[in-house]
């Protein structure tokens, strides 16, 4: 055994008697280096000073005693790792119990008996070596599992991704379409698939360089993933190509949204080598099942439809579909008329009212924002709103319906017929500033005198059910002005009762669709008459739109006591019709032969 005084372990030796030091000395001072220390606090001292590879701790010291030490040693992570082996006088059971809990490894009774106190130490020591060369071994393969993850990904990061750009390519891209296919196959959806060329990049390369046409690449990229979800893909298939897969759509035009945001983007000049150049772009589109149901028919439509809209002139989208691509373009068209149709006062409300089955009374009307295009006639909410929404102007339209709505009503106040009921549909983008539109709703109501308690805002159940926590704050704060919220479109969502304990919801409206059914699916007269039993329960207003025929009237009555909507009554009308039909001017269809009583004027 090598001795010399640099290789030998070294031992703590804590004790308060000089005779006890000594011995131990005498025993363990051939093999080992020792360190002296009479008390606890020396003895912690002389622990961080240099660190031993074993303690001898007396137990019983004056001050601090050893158990105390071994605690202090423990809790602290420089030190925990050293053995420390109790000497004590007592053979305490309970001494030996609260020694172990304190961190000791061993006990070393008194008198000290030589060979057990060689023993002993030298096996803590032998354990206290295999466990730093465990330690060491561990720690060696923890550094290469890292290595080696860290090279798996460089790898999977140079075959699956662009190392110009950092996107997918291709063979990324094919694995995520392939994937994007089987979903739409299982969930029945639809996404698009948009196949990108950038238009004039060889010039650019040609007149400029390579390089130049590097940073042309990396910038175009940055510019198309900014339009994009981060649950969409883009992708580069190499050269100046391409690709985003628009996953989860619920119709076309969010294709042609994103498609035209990256031709605004593209065009927007370039600044490359000092210079400020100007690239366009040609957008193929593909939808998912029409114009494909695989990731070769997908990728060959789509690349198709780009170069028809190369040909087309470039710096241009086309659909696949020639169908989609006439709506597409007829879309353009009207959202660009849609702009002029609000400074030029062609847009108007008609109001269809409510009835009260009780009484058969007018209880209120829904204000319906109309287009009185030039050329096509009448567009309704259907065809409006889509465009509204895609070009913004959905806020500058529902402010002025807000204002325009609450002032008519407000006439027929004044006009002798108080008390009516306003209900005005709400987009959810409206929703996106909710202090804003809380704001709105105010200054209405306090622009045109009309009632607060009297205004019913419509949202769909399907923007509360997919923009519940940011939706219910707003409609909480609207509620607070005294304006009552409904439920529209109750039903088509198939999930609304949790919603019921969440929003602050007075009136369901239920969709028109079963009452439409129920010739043919009686059971939707049962799920009307559940609604209606636990709106009652609930303390919810319930109106029920679509009425059209007797039988559909007949039914609503058997119900119970709520307020219908529909063709049977009155179609919708303009502002001066309607109020010919309060007046009584305007016959209100069914009840003029019902056993109701003709509408009075309140």
């Amino acid at each position: 055994m090598d001795t010399s005084p640099a290789t030998r372990p070294t031992l703590l030796v804590v004790d308060d008697s000089p005779a006890n030091v000594r011995l131990l000395g005498r025993i363990l001072g051939e093999e080992y280096r020792i360190l002296y220390a009479t008390n606890g606090q020396d003895a912690l001292d002389s622990v961080r000073s240099e660190q031993p590879d074993l303690v001898l701790l007396d137990i019983m010291m004056p001050g601090m005693d050893g158990f105390t030490v071994c605690e202090v040693l423990q809790k602290d992570e420089q030190t925990q790792d050293i053995p420390v082996i109790l000497v004590t006088g007592s053979d305490d059971a309970e001494a030996e119990s609260r020694g172990f809990a304190c961190g000791a490894v061993d006990f070393i009774a008194k008198p000290i008996n030589p060979p057990v106190v060689r023993a002993r130490v030298k096996t803590h020591l032998n354990l206290k070596k295999q466990k730093d060369i465990l330690a060491q071994a561990n720690l060696a393969l923890v550094k290469e599992i890292q290595e080696r993850q860290r090279l798996e990904n460089q790898l999977r990061e140079q075959a699956e991704y662009d190392t110009l750009t950092g996107l997918p390519n291709r063979q990324l891209f094919q694995d995520r379409l392939q994937q994007t296919v089987l979903l739409g196959e299982r969930n029945l959806g639809l996404f698009a698939l948009l196949f990108i060329d950038l238009d004039r990049f060889k010039w650019v390369n040609d007149t400029l360089g390579h390089d130049a046409g590097d940073q042309l690449l990396v910038e175009a990229a940055r510019r198309m993933k900014s339009v994009v979800r981060k649950s969409d893909t883009v992708a580069r298939l190499g050269g100046d190509e391409f690709t985003i897969i628009l996953s989860d759509i619920f119709h076309d035009s969010m294709a042609e949204l994103v498609a035209r945001k990256i031709l605004e983007n593209l065009v927007t000049p370039f600044h490359l080598k000092g210079q400020e150049v100007s690239i366009s772009g040609s957008i193929g589109i593909a939808i998912f099942p029409s114009d494909g149901t695989t990731a070769e028919e997908l990728t060959k439509n789509a690349d198709s439809a780009m170069y028809q809209a190369k040909e087309s002139g470039r710096n241009a989208f086309q659909f696949y579909s020639h169908e989609i691509n006439q709506r597409a373009h007829r879309r353009m068209r009207l959202e660009t008329e849609l702009r002029h149709a609000c400074q030029q006062g062609e847009l108007f409300l008609d109001y269809q009212p409510k009835i009260k089955l009780a009484t058969g009374q007018i209880s209120g009307m829904e204000a319906l924002l109309r287009w009185d295009h030039p050329r096509e006639g009448i567009l309704f909410p259907r065809q409006l709103i889509p465009l509204a929404e895609g070009t913004g102007l959905i806020h500058q339209i529902g402010e002025w319906v807000l204002f325009t709505a609450c002032q008519e009503a407000a006439d027929w106040s004044l006009q002798g017929f108080p008390g009516l009921k306003l209900a005005v549909n709400l987009s959810v983008l409206q929703f996106r500033d909710g202090d804003k539109l809380v704001q709105l709703v105010e200054e209405a109501l306090a622009q045109s005198g009309f009632p607060a308690h009297l205004l019913e805002l419509e949202i769909t159940e399907s923007i509360m059910m997919t923009h519940v926590d940011h939706v219910s704050g707003t409609l909480e704060k609207l509620q607070a002005l005294g304006v009552t919220i409904a439920m529209d479109d109750f039903g088509v969502g198939y999930s609304s009762l949790a919603l019921l304990k969440r929003l602050p919801v007075q009136t369901l409206k239920i969709d028109r669709s079963f009452v439409n059914d129920l010739s043919a699916h009686p059971e939707s007269a049962v799920f009307i008459a559940a609604i209606v039993s636990m709106a009652q329960q609930l303390r919810l207003r319930v109106i029920v739109e679509g009425v059209e025929t007797d039988e559909q009237l007949q039914m609503m009555k058997d119900q119970g006591d709520h307020d219908v909507q529909g063709y049977y009554f009155s179609p919708p009308l303009g502002k001066n019709a309607f109020l010919a039909l309060l007046q009584g001017h305007i016959p209100l269809g069914g009840f003029r032969s019902s056993d109701y009583s003709a509408p009075t004027n309140s």
